[in-house]
């Protein structure tokens, strides 16, 4: 490959180790590192077992936060859309004493039914519990935010962000990981993986490739 394309795999490395070493989120584009990771290792194929081995436990763990991260972000969305999305900070006008003048304020605490708040003025200090229909946002407006919550990327972009698209399935990252635990004599965390892994690949309708897996995770456990 280095004869193919002239890049500079060491600062390449360095780059995305880098990408995947920030604490701060989201995952997704750690992953996507970390899959880019992967092919150049494999490309390389200079890296030892070990090395490898941490690269795609790491990547794997990057998969699965950016799972999580998804699925709290669409319950935001959802929690949002009904109303239930503010929370204790927030800058809001509230209807005073539900006379129809709005006052500036933060809100203080949201009730447990979500439909209801206390609010602090700002101007008094006073505090009223109000109903959120009671209630309009002074939140700043920005191009990454709506009323129902934070855009997704795609959404704020006006495109797919590329920077989170992933070079392998996590499944397959699973058995790479199974064929090195197998090499290195971790037989039954191997199987474990090849399972996974081909449990994965059949959601993903590859038939043959989950059978080979499963055949794998059976013979490593001796059946």
């Amino acid at each position: 490959l280095k004869s193919i394309v002239p890049i500079d795999f060491e600062s390449s490395k360095d780059l995305l180790k880098r990408a995947m070493d920030t604490i701060r989120p989201p995952s997704g584009p750690k992953a996507a590192a970390g899959c880019l990771l992967v092919q150049i290792m494999e490309d390389e194929n200079t890296a030892t077992d070990e090395v490898m081995m941490n690269v795609l436990e790491e990547t794997l763990d990057f998969m699965d936060m950016m799972d999580e991260e998804a699925a709290e972000a669409a319950a935001q969305k959802e929690r949002s859309a009904k109303g239930r999305g503010v929370q204790p900070g927030d800058k809001v006008e509230a209807n005073y004493a539900l006379e129809g003048t709005y006052y500036p304020g933060v809100i203080e605490e949201v009730l447990d039914d979500g439909k209801s708040v206390v609010v602090k003025y700002d101007d008094d200090g006073s505090t009223e519990c109000l109903t959120i229909d009671n209630i309009r946002s002074l939140e700043a407006a920005t191009q990454t935010q709506t009323s129902d919550g934070p855009m997704s990327d795609s959404e704020a972009l006006g495109f797919e962000n590329e920077d989170e698209e992933c070079l392998f399935e996590p499944y397959r990252l699973k058995a790479k990981l199974a064929e090195l635990k197998s090499k290195s004599g971790q037989e039954m965390e191997a199987a474990r993986l090849f399972e996974e892994a081909a449990d994965g690949a059949m959601n993903d309708g590859k038939m043959q490739t989950a059978s080979e897996w499963s055949i794998r995770a059976g013979e490593l456990q001796g059946e």
